[in-house]
């Protein structure tokens, strides 16, 4: 899923201006503490507990091997510690103050951040943690039921050669209108199988990747599946390789039949076993409110006790989770 996927990117860090590290600010930098202890030692200084930047710029020796900035380093790390120290003073003596006007303030209550029930954290939040585990089942069974139907069934792997087309393309020689070829599929993102396949929100599907040659060139192609969703649909019921996919935009190459299977699918354990990381990240990031909406759903389709015995206890882990099957 992309939330998952691109979770690094548009990430702020934090560059210290004492010591510029990375991961903290001046306030909790540790290298002026430890400085003003090596001073003490009359050990010269850590040159390391600077960023790189700043390595290269105080780690200058003379001919004698004596650091070139030996004392402007412990003047500027003790005039940072002090000034760490007095900020640590002040912080104090604002709290005794407001403590001695308004008294201690009264303990808060301890509410879950995804739930929003009060008496627990995430940690111990029981619905986390069943609706972490009913996505990775879930997840397990739709990868399961993807190798069946589309992998070994249809044959879908490197090797495979597929039918393509597209209102316009852009080959090697240019643009192309209502291009039709054939294909090798070359290569195939495995890893990012999941049932975000099967969504539209641009936060919480997932992409599949794929390389084919087309004519001696390579191409990339990105879940070019929308021809096999419309092909699989009849008086708008899916069908079980519709069920796969998300009804996507028709832009760009579709693959609109597999017309001879792969020799090379790969095994049904290693295939079934991935995944797994993404779902217990998005809980510990995201309230059941913001993500039940697109994520309950797929409990419902791809769980396996949807039906059965355990039935009636996953309906009631989906109410939990605010999703009521439909009649």
């Amino acid at each position: 899923m992309k939330i998952y996927e691109n979770r690094q990117q548009n990430k702020r860090t934090t560059h210290c201006p004492t010591c510029g590290g990375v991961g903290h600010m001046w306030m909790t930098c540790p290298a002026p503490a430890k400085m003003m202890e090596l001073k003490k030692q009359g050990k010269e200084p850590d040159i390391t507990l600077y960023g790189q930047w700043q390595q290269q710029s105080y780690g200058r020796r003379d001919s004698n091997g004596k650091l070139v900035y030996h004392d402007t380093i412990f003047q500027r790390m003790g005039q940072a510690h002090r000034r760490q120290e007095r900020r640590k003073d002040e912080r104090k003596e604002k709290k005794a103050r407001h403590e001695r006007i308004y008294g201690k303030p009264a303990k808060r209550k301890v509410s879950c951040g995804f739930c929003g029930e009060t008496g627990h954290n995430r940690r111990h939040c029981d619905v986390m943690n069943n609706f972490v585990d009913d996505l990775e089942r879930a997840s397990q069974n739709y990868r399961k039921q993807f190798y069946e139907r589309f992998v070994k069934g249809m044959g879908f792997a490197e090797g495979a050669l597929v039918a393509l087309s597209a209102d316009h393309w852009r080959g090697k020689g240019g643009w192309i209108e209502n291009f039709t070829g054939i294909g090798i599929v070359t290569g195939i993102n495995w890893d990012k199988v999941n049932m975000g396949l099967t969504l539209s929100n641009w936060d919480y599907k997932s992409i599949m990747k794929m390389e084919v040659l087309v004519n001696g060139d390579t191409f990339n192609l990105e879940s070019p599946f929308n021809a096999l969703v419309e092909a699989d649909t009849v008086d708008g019921k899916v069908g079980k390789i519709g069920e796969l996919f998300a009804r996507g935009s028709s832009w760009g190459v579709r693959i609109d039949g597999i017309l001879a299977p792969s020799e090379n699918i790969p095994t049904e354990e290693w295939f079934n076993d991935g995944y797994t990381e993404c779902w217990e990240w998005i809980a510990k990031n995201k309230s059941l409110g913001d993500i039940s909406y697109y994520l309950a759903p797929l409990i419902a389709q791809w769980h396996p006790s949807r039906r059965g015995r355990n039935a009636g206890k996953l309906n009631y882990r989906l109410s939990q989770y605010g999703y009521t099957r439909k009649k």
